[in-house]
């Protein structure tokens, strides 16, 4: 072959070299496989989706090493949506979810499984992956390496043997992660939310507040004496809620011992990652920022909305 043609070759060889393999967990102790978002009415939509995207794209490359599952929480089976009525004055632009499960039922005092209220609240996605498992990248994790061909997404017939999905599935483990958004509710009456964190945080493993969800831990005593941070647009009322936390003005996010909170709303995605760099390592987490094409901030001191938004302390 003459060196001309060769060329091409060994120019490309540098870009397919480069490109990123799939890191292995560093960590070898059991993994957390329940995680739940807690979702109140007026919920901030990125809140709730940022980190909730880094946790679907953990599990679907992960699927060969880890089994994950999520519990969408609320006081009822009622959707919740991002918006309140008259909010956006005559207009009406929002999204709603349906919850999977109550805060009772989580806590084990409500034993039957809730029933579904909405329409189609009972039927689960009829959309499956083909043998190779792909991973929506063209990349057949789950069984590339049992020699299938690769296998197109299939929308397969309704079958009465699939599960129903109106969450009234038993919990057949406890919950372990637990994820609170913030959102315009968290100014509203959170007798409930509170209730439910305060009980149930002692039996997580980590908790995690996104923007002003930390003002529902700090009213439930779970910030009590740790360090911790909020939104910062949001700072004097946000952290009137805490007398007895350490507030830290100038962070995207914060981690004390088993809790970790975040600056505001699009924070949520970068403490998420920081979890993940904290339980699966930090090469995954890398890993499922550059697959989502998102540019992580890895310092959680990194904090321009502190000056922005004239927080004091904030450097």
């Amino acid at each position: 072959m003459r060196v001309s043609t060769m060329m091409p070759l060994i120019a490309a060889l540098p870009s397919v070299l480069a490109a990123p393999q799939q890191p292995s967990f560093t960590n070898t102790t059991e993994l957390p496989t329940h995680f739940a978002m807690l979702l109140f009415p007026h919920f901030q939509a990125l809140d709730v989706f940022g980190p909730l995207d880094v946790l679907n794209t953990l599990s679907m490359l992960y699927a060969n090493q880890t089994s994950m599952t999520l519990t969408l929480l609320s006081r009822t089976m009622d959707p919740v949506g991002t918006t309140i009525k008259g909010m956006h004055g005559k207009g009406n632009f929002g999204e709603d979810i349906l919850p999977t499960s109550t805060f009772a039922h989580a806590l084990g005092k409500e034993k039957k499984c809730p029933e579904s209220v909405a329409k189609g609240h009972d039927k689960m996605s009829q959309y499956s992956y083909g043998k190779n498992g792909n991973d929506g990248w063209g990349n057949g994790y789950a069984r590339r390496h049992e020699g299938h061909a690769e296998e197109s997404l299939t929308a397969p017939a309704p079958s009465s043997t699939m599960p129903a999905m109106n969450h009234a599935m038993p919990m057949d483990k406890d919950i372990e992660v637990l994820l609170v958004p913030g959102g315009g509710g968290t100014r509203q009456n959170m007798t409930e939310e509170i209730a439910f964190v305060k009980e149930i945080y002692p039996k997580l493993k980590y908790i995690i507040s996104i923007c002003t969800g930390a003002t529902i831990l700090s009213r439930a005593g779970v910030l009590d004496g740790k360090k911790a941070t909020t939104n910062k647009r949001a700072w004097p009322w946000a952290t009137s809620t805490g007398p007895n936390v350490e507030w830290v003005p100038s962070a995207r996010w914060v981690e004390d011992g088993n809790v970790f909170t975040t600056s505001g709303i699009a924070a949520g995605i970068d403490g998420t990652l920081a979890w993940v760099g904290r339980v699966y390592g930090e090469e995954v987490a890398t890993y499922l920022a550059n697959s989502i094409e998102y540019e992580r901030w890895t310092d959680p001191h990194k904090d321009p909305f502190a000056k922005i938004w004239d927080v004091p302390g904030a450097v």
